[in-house]
């Protein structure tokens, strides 16, 4: 359980895929039940810690929302609405895919997925200019890197990665496309959260445990960690460390699985 807290809470927020970490490794993952229990902890976990990280862009959406009923919207209101446009792709395709019944991927096809996006925010990082933050944010671009976030369905794909590396390519510094990649991902694990548990509801009975509570705290302060680390990091230096390990694990995984 520990583990797959850790795995979850490392893996959702940095630009690695905790999805495709969890397929490579099916042991961890114990039974389905298990596991969607634990990820509905583990993405609660999550939301709080980027919540409490982001705190100021949090309070600045809050306040900007009440001005906008006011009729006086400000910087805060026009964070809030991107936030809100990059986020509605990925809610619709994932409210569908739930909906469908999902089941998108496979061990092999997550695998590759780590390797091949890997190589991508490696090359976006190293192409993409430095020269626009998230207040200089358009409306296309919101919904553009929110289309892209949609593809984080296919496990291996990583909902920050796939963000980043559209943001990266777009000319959005580091920071900035770290920053806005987090804030989109807040709602998208709020409503993932709530899907698996409304699913989990109509199948089994839930039973509140401290096993629960544990992988949410563990989840919570592993993501807050890294994302501090993570924008410290990249304050200063580049997303190659994350593209280059998913591209090792991704090839040894594949390795792995071809032999055998």
């Amino acid at each position: 359980m520990v583990v797959l807290s850790l795995i979850q809470g490392l893996g959702e927020v940095l630009p690695v895929s905790a999805s495709g970490h969890l397929m490579a490794l099916p042991a961890l993952a114990g039974s389905p039940e298990g596991r969607a229990a634990i990820t509905v902890a583990a993405n609660l976990g999550v939301v709080a810690a980027l919540m409490l990280y982001f705190w100021r862009d949090m309070a600045a959406m809050s306040m900007g929302l009440w001005k906008l009923g006011k009729g006086r919207p400000d910087a805060g209101t026009r964070l809030f609405m991107h936030v809100a446009v990059g986020s509605a792709p990925a809610l619709l395709v994932g409210w569908l895919y739930v909906s469908y019944g999902g089941g998108l991927g496979s061990p092999t096809t997550a695998v590759a997925a780590m390797l091949v996006f890997g190589l991508f925010l490696l090359v976006a990082d190293q192409l993409g200019m430095t020269v626009s933050r998230v207040e200089h944010i358009s409306w296309a671009a919101a919904f553009g890197i929110g289309v892209l976030q949609a593809a984080a369905l296919i496990p291996g794909v990583s909902r920050t990665g796939i963000t980043i590396t559209a943001a990266r390519l777009m000319g959005y510094e580091r920071r900035a496309a770290a920053r806005f990649s987090l804030l989109l991902a807040i709602p998208a694990f709020a409503a993932h959260a709530v899907w698996t548990f409304r699913g989990l509801t109509r199948n089994t009975e839930l039973i509140l445990s401290l096993d629960l509570v544990y992988a949410a705290a563990t989840a919570g302060v592993a993501a807050l960690l890294a994302v501090a680390a993570m924008m410290a990091w990249v304050s200063h230096r580049s997303f190659a460390p994350f593209a280059l390990w998913r591209v090792l694990f991704g090839g040894a995984m594949l390795l792995l699985l071809w032999w055998k």
